[in-house]
């Protein structure tokens, strides 16, 4: 049930294409939940009804939040004032947009939970535990590349990343970039444990003859509260990334040049226009 979430959170939020998914959330949803689970006719329809019930909540609720943060960010960049202090009030503000939405479709995934059948239900978890396997060949596979091959990957799709952004990027970005790989350590083993751990948290849900109100607030309380389920070493591993990443940020702002702040500045204000014609 979150990975539906985190697509309809991806659909909303995301810019560029997002335009398109958002005016075509429906069968897109069901383009994505058919990997997982394949709905009958009744369930499609309280599925339906609820998918219209979100979108014009986000619409008249969410994007104006978003519309003024973007708003917000890029007024900070124009007038430089960026810091650690002032990244971690972006983080916080970008993560609260994610809980609204989490909490307002929680009590509708919950509901949705109910109606599932024992033969949906396991080839729900096992859709997800393939995944899992998936998520861990890749891994696998990652970790079978020597240490050069891995740090080059790292500083092209970084530099690319930046590009993006920024624009062309001067030589000192360039070299500060190379120079910054290893200060960040990987959380994928960690990623995959804490999938498992909640998933099987939601199995032993699902196993409970219940499905009555308090099936549906255990429910939500999962769905809300998810990173209950990181490892200590997980917890830790992306704190210490977080940290991190504002200094790296902040590093690059200060070497960034006015025409690199103007090519951020629009592409933010690119965002900014694709969430009012999207509320329009």
């Amino acid at each position: 049930m979150k990975k539906i979430i985190v697509l309809f959170a991806v659909l909303l939020i995301t810019g560029c294409s997002a335009k398109f998914a958002y005016k075509n959330l429906d069968w897109l949803v069901y383009w994505y939940v058919d990997d997982y689970v394949e709905l009958n006719n009744e369930q499609e329809d309280k599925f339906d009804a609820y998918i219209a019930q979100w979108q014009a909540w986000h619409i008249q609720s969410e994007l104006p939040k978003y519309k003024a943060h973007l708003e917000e960010l890029s007024n900070d960049i124009y007038t430089q004032n960026i810091s650690i202090e002032r990244m971690s009030y972006h983080q916080q503000k970008a993560r609260d947009h994610w809980y609204r939405l989490r909490a307002h479709i929680a009590p509708g995934m919950a509901d949705m939970a109910t109606t599932l059948s024992e033969e949906q239900i396991t080839y729900f978890f096992a859709a997800l535990e393939k995944e899992n396997v998936e998520d861990e060949k890749e891994r696998a596979k990652r970790e079978e590349k020597s240490a050069q091959e891995r740090k080059e990957a790292w500083i092209e799709r970084n530099l690319d990343n930046l590009s993006d952004w920024l624009g062309k990027l001067n030589d000192e970005q360039k070299s500060f970039v190379e120079n910054s790989y290893g200060r960040f350590r990987s959380n994928s083993s960690n990623w995959v444990s804490y999938k498992r751990a909640y998933q099987q948290a939601m199995r032993s849900e699902f196993a409970s003859p219940d499905r009555g109100e308090r099936f549906k607030q255990r429910m939500i309380a999962l769905i809300n509260n998810p990173e209950a389920y990181r490892s200590s070493e997980m917890i830790e591993v992306s704190e210490h990334n977080e940290r991190e990443t504002k200094l790296y940020m902040l590093s690059l702002f200060t070497l960034s040049d006015e025409k690199q702040r103007r090519h951020l500045i629009g592409e933010i204000e690119d965002l900014r226009d694709d969430v009012v014609d999207l509320a329009q």
